[in-house]
């Protein structure tokens, strides 16, 4: 009965997402580091009201987009068989997994003991993303039955992204400036890609005219003033987008009012964003200070790190411009790619604003790449390995008993595409499961090897770029 209960309790917590698991973590996390509760309080109030206004803008942002998604897929003529129902129902799916929330309790622990131990430097408090850890777990059990396969997957997928939190923040603090020391990403969706785009960046600087393309925020407002701020650059995407999306020819009048609504959103989406991540990193101020302090008197020069989803950063111009871009992008793609087999629907439209942060920021927030990374790699790959676990999450449904929304068949999402490490380790547990084939082991295997060689010719590179970013600031 205790154990019901307390199940039945963290049950209800996930189920109110991000806006009431963080703060009532940061509360909680406030008094085992005896923050002072005259600040931990307000700070936990602020991350709450952030969180919920930046969900609320990007569920207005997922209105205004998703119509236009739909004439879009119209207009290409996109019939697939799998469909893209986004994260919120591949969470929903993942929740309805009886041992879930055991299974995310297990990494908090854990997580905690790693830390204390010096293993890793990020204690992960942005819990409600753990969800993807937890779906590649269910995705290996509901397939293969081996429990030995499911906790190997899950933990190797957890270990590897908490590492990765460690060896991106010196970067992670020089590009945003944070307000606070000791605050990283745990976004295991984004931060994987991280490796990839710092070589990349590396790729472009050697390819002529390309490494002269300059698309900056700071360049544009420079260079073309009003018309390079956010609020004009969101309204002139939003009316790209919506000519795309609802024009004929020659253009109604509803067409036109499609058209102009849409852009007037994007541009209200790209001015208030940046306003609700500030009130989420502010919030988290008192307990990264409180962190700190207590680290420092009991564990004299330990370093220690939060992790937090990468919605604190999303805020910045170049990562709201590419998050509403990718829209029509990933239509174009979906209907040209080779092998794709889904329908981008609930994760398109707002998605890959989380998604690409660190393809852009690792070149130097530069637009014009984080778009050709994302066209050329990111998107591609969403799409192929969303598409490849389309029976995986079907097996899920079928064991949890989840019912799927009127009119879904084959189920995935872009969301669980953008993990290729996660894939990977699934793929491997398919093989030595009987399961799967060879072929199986070698694209896990190479996934593997390609990721830990890209990261090992990039290993030194946060640190070089912050030294860079911050010499570049001193000049300034």
């Amino acid at each position: 009965m205790i154990s019901q209960t307390i199940m039945s309790i963290f049950e209800w917590v996930f189920a109110q997402g991000a806006p009431v698991i963080v703060p009532i973590s940061v509360l909680i996390l406030g008094l085992i580091f005896r923050a002072p509760k005259k600040a931990i309080f307000p700070g936990a109030l602020r991350m709450g009201v952030g969180f919920t206004a930046l969900f609320a803008l990007v569920g207005i942002i997922f209105s205004a987009l998703g119509p236009a998604a739909n004439e879009m897929a119209s207009h290409f003529g996109l019939s697939f068989s799998v469909t893209d129902l986004g994260w919120p129902t591949q969470s929903g799916i993942v929740f309805a997994i009886p041992w879930s929330m055991a299974a995310i309790a297990g990494f908090i622990l854990l997580n905690s003991i790693l830390v204390a131990f010096g293993v890793v430097d990020t204690l992960n408090v942005d819990f409600n993303n753990h969800w993807i850890f937890v779906f590649y777990m269910g995705a290996t059990l509901y397939t293969t039955g081996s429990w030995v396969c499911t906790i190997l997957v899950g933990l190797i997928f957890w270990f590897v992204s908490l590492k990765m939190a460690d060896w991106l923040y010196p970067m992670i603090d020089a590009y945003y400036d944070m307000p606070m020391e000791g605050i990283t990403i745990t976004h295991a969706y984004s931060i994987l890609w991280a490796p990839v785009g710092f070589l990349l960046d590396k790729l472009w600087d050697s390819i002529p005219i390309i490494r002269d393309i300059q698309w900056d925020p700071d360049t544009i407002k420079e260079e073309w003033g009003f018309f390079g701020e956010p609020v004009f650059m969101g309204w002139l995407i939003g009316l790209f987008v919506g000519v795309i999306a609802y024009f004929d020819w020659p253009p109604t009048g509803e067409q036109i009012s499609s058209a102009l609504s849409l852009a007037f959103t994007v541009s209200f989406f790209m001015l208030l964003l940046p306003r609700a991540a500030e009130l989420i990193v502010a919030g988290m101020a008192p307990l990264s200070d409180a962190v700190r302090m207590f680290v420092t008197k009991k564990m004299p020069g330990r370093k220690f790190h939060l992790g937090l989803d990468a919605a604190v950063l999303v805020g910045a111009p170049e990562h709201v411009a590419i998050g509403v871009l990718t829209t029509p992008i990933a239509f174009l793609i979906a209907f040209l790619l080779p092998g794709n087999k889904m329908l981008p629907l609930g994760d398109v439209a707002g998605l890959f604003i989380f998604i690409c942060v660190f393809i852009t920021n690792t070149n130097r927030g530069n637009i014009f790449r984080g778009l050709l990374n994302s066209a050329l790699l990111l998107i591609p790959v969403s799409f192929w390995i969303g598409s490849a676990m389309s029976p995986a999450n079907m097996a899920m449904v079928k064991g949890t008993g989840f019912v799927l929304p009127e009119g879904a068949s084959l189920i995935s999402s872009l969301c669980v595409g953008t993990t290729p490490f996660g894939f990977a380790l699934y793929k491997i547990s398919q093989f030595f499961t009987g399961i799967g084939t060879f072929t199986d082991l070698m694209i896990g295997i190479c996934i593997i090897i390609g990721f830990a060689f890209i990261w090992y010719l990039m290993r030194n590179r946060p640190k070089q770029y912050a030294k860079e970013l911050l010499g570049e600031e001193s000049e300034g």
